[in-house]
């Protein structure tokens, strides 16, 4: 077909922590060979803020993902009993590969609501266990229930190693970027990895330089997709522009927007530092501020509008 295959995704991984050099020594061959088929990796680590009021983190193990599916007041009745307890650690003790990485050091309490519970914020779940004396789970599904499952916690299944990060992201064989085509959106706030990229990577851990960053963010993805006449600051070519300042260009913490229909909220993100977002000459984003101006269209790749013109 003459088309390159993006596959999702290559990432450092807490349960596998040396699978995503495999997956790099596994695909230099096929590009020596002359295919194309890029791995997405994410630049930071794919966060997921969860309660146990609605939470997938555990899906992978059978008891904990049926006691999701209870009515609340009963996976409560559940979490309580010791002997479901005792199910719960057996399924986290199962040697069996899993995504998620069954550890405790990982996983932190984000937002706690009593005030008595507010000392916890920012410990990790085996950190919490250690200041009441307790197991771990038996720690978190405590503080859980005490807050009627309202607790807000923090977990990271990937992207922790730096190290492992700075080699994925410098890869050629590596696009950056990854998405679940805007799912999970009360779950996660992964669109920031631009931001990320250009102020975490490039400035604060200097794993590639500027340049590199904006070639791996434009002109890279224009070619990996045949979008002709983008990707590069040249006459001619699409006005499309990110105007930002190096020395402050981030991402905020993702924040909560209760703007979804029955009340349901969503995660957002915000950047520092990016001042105009510019589509087709139309400045559509400035320090903050949406103008309302929509000048984007559909595109189509080069290969697609051949085909087209052939037929």
């Amino acid at each position: 077909t003459q088309r390159p295959v993006l596959w999702q995704s290559l990432q450092h991984r807490w349960a596998e922590p040396n699978l995503w050099r495999e997956q790099l020594n596994a695909v230099e061959p096929i590009f020596k060979a002359g295919y194309r088929a890029y791995g997405l990796s994410h630049t930071v680590p794919l966060v997921r803020h969860f309660s146990l009021k609605e939470c997938q983190v555990f899906d992978e193990f059978p008891t904990w993902k049926n006691l999701m599916f209870l009515p609340v007041e009963i996976r409560k009745q559940a979490f309580a009993d010791p002997s479901t307890r005792q199910k719960l650690r057996a399924d986290l003790a199962n040697p069996a590969p899993t995504n998620y990485h069954k550890r405790w050091d990982i996983p932190k309490v984000e937002k706690a609501f009593k005030p008595e519970n507010q000392r916890y914020v920012g410990k990790s779940i085996e950190e919490l266990a250690r200041m009441q004396n307790k197991d771990p789970l038996d720690a978190f599904l405590d503080l859980a229930l005490d807050e009627d499952l309202a607790t807000v916690f923090w977990n990271a299944n990937n992207g922790g190693d730096w190290n492992a990060m700075g080699e994925i992201l410098r890869s050629p064989y590596v696009l950056v970027g990854t998405s679940d085509a805007g799912a999970h959106v009360q779950f996660g706030a992964d669109f920031g990895y631009g931001t990320i990229l250009l102020g975490l990577w490039v400035r604060e851990r200097q794993v590639m330089t500027l340049e590199q960053a904006i070639h791996k963010l434009t002109f890279h993805v224009a070619s990996i997709f045949g979008l002709q006449g983008r990707g590069l600051l040249r006459p001619g070519y699409a006005a499309d522009l990110a105007i930002f300042d190096p020395q402050t260009v981030n991402a905020q913490e993702p924040e909560w927007a209760n703007d979804y229909p029955a009340g349901s909220k969503r995660l957002v993100q915000r950047s520092v530092g990016m001042h105009y977002t510019i589509v087709n000459g139309a400045v559509i984003h400035q320090d903050g501020r949406m103008s309302g101006d929509l000048p984007g269209q559909v595109i189509r790749g080069s290969l697609y509008r051949r085909h087209r013109a052939a037929a």
